[in-house]
């Protein structure tokens, strides 16, 4: 596990920042968080990539995060926005793939919920990033402090961070 606070540009960020945390940004109700045997409630998810292309109008507004990744294949990229809750919940532990991978987190506002590995708890702060193997037993929270816990979460293969993202889906 590595944590990266100030991740992107402060200019890139609050550009993504202000576009996914914006009334028309687009989000689908997710019923489960980690699993079905979770009963954790609902969520909701924008999905970016998925199925080996971009599945989003909006991918473009994250080329700059996998410029700064550089992975070598992408899995999945989804943003997750995640209700206030009364008291802090803690989601279902989950893997997001059955087999070692790369992940990343990049915290898009600061709230008392965030990501727990292992039982270390990784607060969410606006443009930390958290990179991590997601076959690693892991789980989100809620938060309770602000209307909303959102994170954009990257699942790719590569070493990251070596150079320059050569993909076609910049144009």
């Amino acid at each position: 596990m590595k944590i990266k606070n100030n991740y992107l540009p402060k200019k890139t960020f609050k550009e993504i920042q202000k576009t996914i945390l914006a009334d028309d940004f687009p989000w689908y109700k997710g019923e489960t968080v980690a699993t079905t045997e979770s009963n954790d409630g609902i969520y909701f998810i924008h999905t970016f990539y998925d199925r080996f292309g971009p599945r989003s109008n909006f991918f473009k507004l994250i080329v700059p995060i996998l410029e700064k990744i550089n992975p070598t294949a992408i899995l999945r990229i989804k943003a997750n926005l995640y209700l206030r809750t009364p008291t802090l919940v803690r989601h279902g532990l989950h893997r997001d793939y059955e087999w070692p991978t790369n992940g990343m987190i990049l915290s898009i506002n600061t709230c008392n919920g965030g990501t727990f590995i292992n039982d270390k708890l990784v607060p969410s702060i606006e443009n930390r990033a958290l990179f991590f193997d997601p076959f690693q037993m892991h789980a989100s929270t809620s938060c309770t402090d602000k209307n909303y816990r959102v994170n954009i979460n990257f699942n790719y293969f590569g070493d990251g961070e070596k150079g320059e993202f050569t993909s076609d889906y910049r144009k």
